[in-house]
């Protein structure tokens, strides 16, 4: 007999209970013991055993009546059992096979008879459990939406189902059974799926996912993720692949990818028209968010953001002055200069920004420019007196920028200022308003190229 098989050993008498399992010791098998036809159906339904040995004349509930209660169980209506009987008639054995034993024992029994009984009895048990569980198993495969492969441990084929034959182009079930499953694995990723085979039949707690390409049938490729695991199948070790369409994945990722690409494309459309909006409020800056735009990309670039940060940057940018939707109309479009009262409205302006803005989850990356870029270098700006480094690395670049552009543009109380006199007012202001390394940078670039020297070090994450 093959494995540890649990026997129930059912039986009044301590005598005969002794000599069963004297008669079974070393034949692999467990054995558990009932007295009497209750305690017998309370251990077969908390144990299930793989045979019952069932003794007839017992008081109260005879062996006959235990029987018929098990064969009515569903649980327990496939499981056998050899009735042990001191009747040796006709209608005793009748009687037995109508309440469902599988087959008779006569006591005094001999041992000899008693091990052939029972193993003959196991191995037919273990023999219909596995076709039942096989033929499970074939019917889930059949169902099953993902490839499903079965390889031994030669790497042979024993089962394909007709998911991975629709994926190779196979239509009917000859061609892939009993070949070298290798076979249908493209040359290049053969080595690897030996070693992932081998792996899980000597390792059966190991899962190995690949991602191969296949042959079709037609001689194209399909490319595939595959999953190989340890399976017990007939009583043998092999390994189970799960085989999953990875060019539809790919579709579906591209897919994706566009959609988001999209996606993106009528956001960034979207805060190009809110930029354009407030340009148009106020006359006097108008084409300001588009300079500066383009500028501080340009700065950014050369000081080394990268293209996800410039992406942050871009629309940082255009919203930098998203806040003063939130200033009245006498105040934004005063003609002179502003009184104290009026400028401490204005300076409410980076907070209305963090507040519309903070709440969008796709353009919080994006906020220090309009949240920060009144911050100056010295502790003395608004909103929040940030000083030095404390302050974004991109509102800081940003800041120098809007100055800049500020400066060189008509304003209805001043006239814009020639390039030569904006030049001195920012190299003055470095190291009070502007971090001076920036300054020094935008210098150079405005000249006509940042070399080298005026590079900053790389900018932290949250540039």
């Amino acid at each position: 007999m093959d494995g540890i098989n649990l026997v129930l050993v059912v039986d009044d008498a301590q005598i005969w209970r002794r000599d069963i399992e004297y008669a079974l010791a070393g034949q692999g098998c467990r054995l558990e013991f009932a007295v009497n036809g209750p305690e017998a159906l309370q251990l077969s339904a908390a144990l299930t055993p793989d045979l019952i040995l069932l003794d007839v004349k017992m008081p109260g509930m005879d062996g006959f009546e235990v029987c018929q209660h098990l064969r009515a169980d569903q649980r327990l209506a496939e499981v056998p059992i050899i009735l042990i009987t001191g009747l040796d008639d006709r209608d005793s054995r009748l009687r037995g096979l109508e309440a469902g034993a599988d087959d008779f024992l006569s006591k005094p029994f001999d041992h000899d008879e008693l091990r052939a009984r029972v193993r003959t009895i196991l191995r037919l048990n273990r023999y219909r459990r596995l076709v039942a569980e096989r033929a499970r198993f074939e019917r889930l495969a059949e169902l099953s939406p993902d490839g499903l492969l079965v390889v031994d441990a030669q790497g042979r084929l024993q089962l394909s189902n007709p998911a991975v034959r629709g994926l190779l182009g196979w239509t009917e079930a000859g061609p892939l059974e009993r070949v070298d499953w290798l076979g249908l694995v493209a040359q290049t990723h053969r080595a690897a799926c030996a070693q992932a085979l081998a792996r899980v039949l000597t390792l059966p707690a190991e899962t190995v996912r690949l991602e191969v390409d296949l042959l079709r049938a037609d001689g194209l490729l399909a490319p595939a993720e595959i999953a190989l695991g340890h399976f017990q199948w007939d009583g043998q070790p092999m390994a189970q692949i799960v085989v999953r369409d990875f060019a539809e994945r790919r579709r579906a990722a591209a897919q994706i990818q566009r959609l988001n690409a999209d996606l993106l494309h009528a956001y960034d459309a979207t805060l190009e028209g809110w930029s354009r909006a407030l340009d148009m409020r106020d006359r006097e800056t108008e084409g300001h968010t588009r300079r500066v735009t383009e500028m501080t990309l340009r700065l950014a670039s050369a000081l080394g953001f990268t293209d996800e940060q410039l992406v942050h940057v871009r629309r940082g940018a255009l919203l930098h002055d998203i806040g003063k939707m939130g200033v009245p109309d006498a105040i934004l479009l005063k003609p002179g200069p502003l009184t104290a009262e009026e400028w401490a409205i204005m300076r409410l302006h980076p907070g209305h920004a963090y507040q519309m803005l903070a709440p969008i989850t796709f353009l919080r990356p994006a906020l220090d420019i309009p949240y920060c870029h009144h911050e100056r270098w010295d502790g003395r700006g608004y909103p929040r007196g940030l000083r030095g480094e404390a302050i974004p690395f991109a509102a800081r670049v940003f800041t120098v920028v809007d100055v800049w552009d500020a400066l060189r543009s008509h304003r209805p109380y001043r006239p814009a200022w020639p390039d030569t006199q904006v030049r001195t007012y920012l190299q003055a202001e470095a190291g009070r308003q502007f971090e001076a390394r920036i300054v020094e940078a935008f210098l150079k670039l405005w000249n006509g190229g940042l070399d080298a020297d005026a590079r900053l070090p790389e900018p932290p994450p949250s540039a």
